[in-house]
């Protein structure tokens, strides 16, 4: 039988993989979505992303978490989660379909009428993918799970690409192309669930079998809902009370942000949760093996997004149309705002959850996203601009990774203060990444081509946080190429 090591090691290549490629095709579907849809459009279609999150987050009500974390699932709480999921998935798409009219009248987007009916076919075909994907990866069967996902993530960019050519409505094409992908998951996952002998399904359906998992769920499904409204509250707001066209605008640079967010924190925390579980009792090596992770994840996030931040400017008319460089000031603030919520925050959780402490990571949750949606409602109720609200949301993740690591620091009788030193070598490297390119932007690449800004920037930031890493973080530097060396 594998060890606990070498199937993290495998999970973590397949799941890399996985979002290596979903972090091309998230892109150059971004790409194809600016060259096809308006930003007008681009607003509707950042309402339509709000309700996928939500109700994706609601069908699955934190059951795979507990699945997960559960020793053994026997057939009949299996049967039972099963039949409850299905059961759940109706009554939401029910739900979306009845609600869509005021929906619509309440963001004053007509098209969303007819849009969210069609979406609601996709609630039904994700309700197996919940439950079977959980049982896989509770197996750490994550090279079917990658696959299948990558797959998807084709099918996705493939069909809406085509559609965009075929429909004279292009938002249809952006919904069609989904309920197509989640399909294609759907039969996928299925065939693989049971390829492997982990269907276990029977005509059955008790309430004692799903209690303990909806007591640990709902704690967990309840948290997730949180934490999807609030990190949407602010484009339903912008939504709410600005023309489709900011909310346009906004989605875009928030939305290819995510893309490169899920390159860097995916890999790892797909893995990270059923390994820590795993070691839950033997605290110095969970603690030693969740700061390491921490490293890695930061050791990358740092130079991407602050280089997501320097070149702008650049890279917005080189990949996408300078029509969208209205966009710019939303990357530069919320890309240095999302680092330290990718380096600190999902895993953070992650790691409450492993030692059984749902209730304190639901309890940060509550209260740090309290405290920005009244600040939010507040700052929207004094009509001073769209800004505040966008630093505002930069604010609410600085915070609450700041409360999250507190608290799991605290857990081991560590400070927090032991958790920031981890970083100061690569603070450092990142700050003269920073003057490099600042100095080579202003002083030479001021009067250059887009073209020639973006490729010297690049090059220039890349060699001098690379050398930095070097010389202030060795072992951190050597882990990582080491990583990269075995899985080439």
């Amino acid at each position: 039988m594998p060890s606990l090591k070498n199937q993290a090691v495998n999970g973590t290549k397949w799941t890399t993989a996985r979002t290596i490629l979903t972090a091309i095709t998230g892109p150059i579907l971004l790409i194809v979505k600016t060259r096809n849809l308006s930003p007008e459009e681009f607003g509707v279609m950042a309402i339509i992303n709000i309700f996928i999150g939500i109700i994706s987050v609601l069908e699955n009500f934190g059951f795979n978490t507990a699945i997960i974390r559960k020793d053994e699932v026997t057939k009949d709480e299996r049967s039972s989660l099963f039949i409850l999921q299905i059961m759940i998935s109706i009554f939401l798409a029910s739900l979306l379909v009845i609600s869509s009219p005021l929906i619509a009248s309440l963001f004053n987007m007509p098209p969303l009428n007819d849009l969210l009916p069609v979406l609601s076919l996709s609630i039904l075909f994700n309700s197996p993918v919940i439950l079977f994907t959980a049982f896989l990866e509770k197996e750490f069967q994550f090279k079917a799970v990658s696959i299948i996902h990558m797959g998807r993530e084709l099918v996705l960019l493939i069909s809406t690409t085509i559609l965009f050519q075929v429909l004279s409505q292009p938002l249809y094409a952006v919904v069609i192309g989904q309920i197509l992908a989640v399909g294609f998951m759907a039969i996928g996952i299925t065939i693989a669930t049971f390829s492997f002998d982990l269907l276990h399904l029977r005509l059955h359906f008790k309430l004692d079998d799903i209690k303990p998992y909806f007591k640990f769920g709902i704690v967990v499904g309840f948290q997730k809902v949180v934490i999807q409204l609030t990190h949407n509250v602010d484009e339903m707001i912008i939504g709410f009370f600005l023309p489709e066209s900011v909310l346009g605008y906004y989605h875009f640079a928030k939305n290819l942000l995510n893309k490169f967010r899920q390159l860097l924190t995916v890999s790892f925390s797909k893995v990270l949760l059923p390994v820590l579980s795993k070691v839950k009792y033997e605290k110095e090596r969970l603690i030693r093996g969740y700061n390491q992770i921490s490293s890695y994840i930061a050791t990358v996030t740092l130079p991407i997004f602050t280089g997501i931040a320097l070149t702008t400017n650049s890279f917005i008319p080189i990949f996408f149309d300078e029509e969208w460089l209205a966009s710019s000031n939303f990357f530069i603030i919320l890309a240095i705002s999302y680092i330290p919520y990718i380096i600190s925050d999902s895993i953070g959780t992650d790691l409450l959850y492993s030692i059984n402490k749902p209730k304190l990571a639901l309890a940060i949750d509550f209260v740090t996203n309290l405290a920005y949606i009244l600040l939010l409602l507040l700052v929207s109720w004094l009509q001073i601009g769209l800004y505040p609200i966008v630093i505002l949301y930069g604010l609410y993740m600085l915070v609450k990774s700041i409360v999250t690591q507190h608290y799991v620091y605290q857990q081991f009788n560590r400070s927090f203060l032991e958790y920031l030193k981890l970083f100061t070598g690569l603070i450092a490297s990142t700050l003269i990444m920073v003057a490099v390119v600042l100095l080579a932007q202003n002083a030479v690449l001021n009067d250059m081509s887009v073209y020639v800004d973006f490729i010297v920037s690049v090059i220039l930031g890349v060699i001098s946080y690379v050398a930095s890493v070097y010389l202030f973080e060795k072992k951190t530097f050597h882990d990582l190429v080491g990583m990269v060396a075995n899985r080439v």
